[in-house]
């Protein structure tokens, strides 16, 4: 099934309603992923980050875009992400972080984007961020400009596929940076890999969406 800019509206209104949160995230959280409270994230001091789920219409239909992000030496090397980072001094909210972030990583300036409304914050522990997704909506991109320090590709998705059953919930086994290798719940498209936090942020987006079409 498509799914086009039809649904934007009610997606919008949607977002203004209680946000489904932790049972909707942990569909695709690893098993070894501890369930803290808000008081106990805050006890690790984490640095604030803003990521951007950006929809845009192509060819008639919604996609998302993703960042593959280069190799370095860091916990998330190599991974699939939402654009976004980490919170500046001149940041006024997690919005704009999400917003100037994504001009920053792909080259699509904040005029383009209309925002729509945020997920629930996740605490990612391997690198200390408590990370507020931002969900926005792009009429239309004439291209993507990464920014070639940190994205080693740009990678485009349609809605549906994260709306297939026989994508969701997949395992597959990854191996950490630290060279442990654990069987995580994924999202596999083609040789694209997705789990972790951006697998976690993406369950409770879907979730909102089966919630849409009940």
């Amino acid at each position: 099934m498509k799914f086009d800019k039809k649904l934007i509206e009610p997606l919008a209104r949607e977002l203004l309603k209680p946000l489904p949160g932790e049972d909707a995230q942990y569909r695709m959280a690893p098993s070894y992923r501890p369930r803290l409270n808000h008081e106990e994230i805050l006890k690790h001091q984490p640095k604030l980050g803003g990521v951007m789920l950006l929809l845009y219409d192509k060819s008639g239909e919604l996609n998302i875009v993703f960042t593959l992000r280069k190799q370095y030496d860091g916990v998330h090397s190599g991974q699939m992400s939402f654009p976004g980072g980490k919170k500046d001094i001149g940041d006024n909210d997690m919005i704009e972080t999400a917003l100037r972030e994504t001009k920053e990583e792909i080259g699509v300036g904040r005029e383009k984007i209309k925002v729509m409304g945020k997920l629930s914050e996740l605490y990612i522990p391997p690198s200390n961020f408590l990370v507020y997704p931002v969900v926005g909506f792009a009429e239309q991109i004439e291209g993507f400009n990464p920014q070639k320090e940190e994205v080693e590709r740009i990678v485009e998705i349609p809605v549906s596929f994260f709306l297939d059953k026989a994508n969701i919930n997949l395992r597959t086994e990854i191996k950490l940076f630290n060279g442990t290798v654990v069987n995580v719940p994924a999202y596999v498209f083609g040789q694209y890999i997705i789990w972790g936090a951006t697998a976690i942020i993406l369950s409770e987006f879907t979730y909102i969406l089966e919630r849409l079409s009940e």
